[in-house]
């Protein structure tokens, strides 16, 4: 009798045990389940912010390049040396095109290209938002006649010694650079970055 219940004892001891153990195991999977997805959504946090400034300091560059262009006709004026302005690589080498639409409704692209007849750049959305706005602008992206996602940059210009409007000007830029940006970025398998405009509208994906 005494012999029982010292195994009942013993039994009820290894039980304990074993669920101790049992418990422990969970506990133990839970906290390394718990910690791979931490490090899991820190990476994904560090790689949405490094991407994020990439497509801002890629975005800010171009629209510094473009304001320089406007601080140069404000300063010398919308006369004989506008071309080779609008005409400089800096300009060229960074957008599809880049131009300037007087306020008079003469229209200067670089590369140059024919234009419609009776193109007065005064009625294009890009000039009117420019001017209304007051300020640098971007419209929203758009598939360009000559292929390819494109947002427009556009910005006022006012002559520096008389504060005149003279006109606005533009760039046409392609968003093929952001398209391998976003594309770039790895959450190794468990996602894919894309960027969306302030209404949520996704812009660039990988599908």
């Amino acid at each position: 009798m005494n012999l029982k219940f010292r195994h009942k004892i013993l039994l009820s001891a290894c039980a304990v045990v074993v669920l101790a153990f049992a418990l422990f195991t969970l506990y133990n999977d839970y906290l390394q389940r718990n910690i791979i997805r931490q490090n899991i959504e820190s990476s994904v946090r560090q790689a949405g912010a490094q991407t994020a400034s990439s497509v801002q300091n890629w975005m800010s560059g171009r629209i510094l390049v473009l304001e320089n262009l406007a601080q140069d006709i404000a300063q010398q004026g919308a006369g004989e040396t506008l071309p080779g302005l609008v005409d400089q690589p800096s300009y060229t080498n960074n957008f599809q095109f880049t131009y300037f639409g007087q306020n008079n409704g003469v229209f200067t692209q670089r590369p140059d290209a024919k234009m419609p007849d009776g193109y007065d750049p005064r009625q294009r959305p890009w000039y009117s938002a420019a001017v209304a706005a007051n300020q640098t602008m971007l419209t929203p992206p758009y598939q360009a006649s000559v292929g390819g996602l494109v947002v427009t940059i556009a910005m006022p210009v006012k002559a520096k010694s008389t504060g005149e409007l003279l006109g606005v000007v533009g760039g046409d830029l392609s968003l093929n650079t952001l398209v391998d940006i976003i594309n770039a970025v790895d959450f190794g398998g468990i996602g894919h970055a894309f960027l969306a405009d302030r209404n949520g509208q996704v812009i660039v994906s990988p599908d």
